[in-house]
């Protein structure tokens, strides 16, 4: 069986957008989960989706990785194969499902073992395609790449690496959640696998800035800096993070201390999240900002 369960974690969704979506993975998925961390509950009604839908209504904001945990034990103990993490601002081609499904089983074929099949995602607004520029992975064939990490929207991920490895570490909150799963999956002995052939749209943050016109950086809200620089020093402690993730994370964290707050918008307020993220990671907090 491939029994496969869309998992979509919303925060503060706009329904209109959700309801496609929903529309686009109930063609593709056998059912679908809503882990729904707004401060406004969201019904299967108004979807308009039938019985094959599930909503968890948390009432508040648990953070991506604890609603992604409840929503993936609620899946795989209903009958799942497989479930597909998805997040509400994604739009996935009409086969992305098909193409998750096809590497899985080549790679099953192939003798390996695989523990999530990744995406190839690209910008819904510019059209460029997402790809890392130092860690590339290892090609397996024309379609498929061995990597360290992948986004977590789009992921596929089979019940048998759930039970060996759990759910997402609730204790990060947003930041390095899927990074950290996948590492965690490739430390028990499993591959991820990204898909070229697989595609979602995807966007993050506020898009993209160009810092003097030269430099083109991701630009998140600035409370994300909080999260992002407090969990680098969350998992600098973890034998399972690549060496080369603690030290690139470090280098890149002091260019963006320096740079952000003089050439972001909003820089004073993103230097302020910044010390504070450094302080509450080497205090060893957690969890969703005091």
């Amino acid at each position: 069986m491939n029994k496969v369960f869309a998992l979509i974690t919303t925060y503060q969704p706009d329904i209109k957008s959700l309801k496609a979506l929903v529309e686009n993975l109930s063609n593709q998925a056998d059912f679908i989960v809503i882990s729904n961390n707004s401060n406004f509950d969201i019904s299967a009604e108004e979807l308009i989706v039938g019985n094959a839908i599930h909503v968890i209504n948390f009432g508040k904001n648990l953070g991506i990785a604890e609603a992604q945990s409840i929503g993936m034990k609620w899946a795989f103990e209903n009958g799942a194969d497989f479930i597909l993490q998805m997040d509400q601002d994604s739009t996935p081609h009409e086969n992305m499902v098909q193409q998750l499904i096809k590497c899985y089983l080549d790679m099953k074929r192939a003798g390996l073992n695989p523990g999530l099949i990744g995406v190839q995602d690209y910008d819904k607004v510019t059209g460029e395609v997402n790809k890392a520029r130092v860690k590339k992975g290892t090609l397996i064939s024309d379609d498929y790449y061995d990597v360290d990490s992948t986004l977590s929207s789009g992921s596929l991920i089979p019940k048998i690496a759930w039970e060996k490895i759990g759910g997402m570490r609730d204790d990060l909150f947003i930041d390095a959640v899927d990074h950290e799963y996948c590492w965690r999956l490739r430390h028990a002995g499993f591959k991820v696998i990204r898909n070229k052939n697989a595609l979602l749209a995807h966007r993050l943050g506020d898009g993209r800035f160009k810092i003097m016109n030269l430099i083109s950086v991701g630009m998140p809200s600035p409370f994300r800096h909080y999260y992002a620089t407090r969990n680098i020093f969350i998992l600098l402690k973890e034998k399972h993070v690549p060496l080369f993730w603690k030290v690139s994370s470090l280098i890149k964290l002091s260019g963006k201390l320096v740079f952000y707050p003089i050439f972001l918008p909003k820089g004073k307020q993103r230097f302020s999240f910044f010390l504070k993220g450094i302080r509450d990671g080497l205090a060893g907090r957690s969890g969703m900002m005091k």
